[in-house]
């Protein structure tokens, strides 16, 4: 059963997520849903979880050396103060 919510969200962040949506034939609510699903279902690094998009996710392994979606994410949880 969908149910509305309300989010106070900085302008820019909501016209680039339409625009997104838009070239995604994609709507915001549906983008908005499928991170807060993944934060459900994906605690490996706890509270921490930072989702990795497809597009970045198809660039692993072309470069030297190696590094895993769990490497990347603490490396983010790093470079953030998460």
């Amino acid at each position: 059963m969908n149910q509305k919510l309300t989010l106070s969200i900085e302008q820019d962040a909501i016209e680039k997520g339409k625009q997104y949506a838009k070239n995604n034939n994609r709507t915001l609510s549906s983008m908005v849903e499928d991170f807060l699903l993944f934060l459900d279902t994906d605690d490996r690094l706890g509270d921490h979880a930072i989702p990795i998009s497809k597009k970045l996710s198809s660039l692993m392994g072309i470069g030297e050396g190696s590094i895993s979606a769990t490497n990347y994410r603490q490396h983010l949880i790093e470079k953030n103060n998460v």
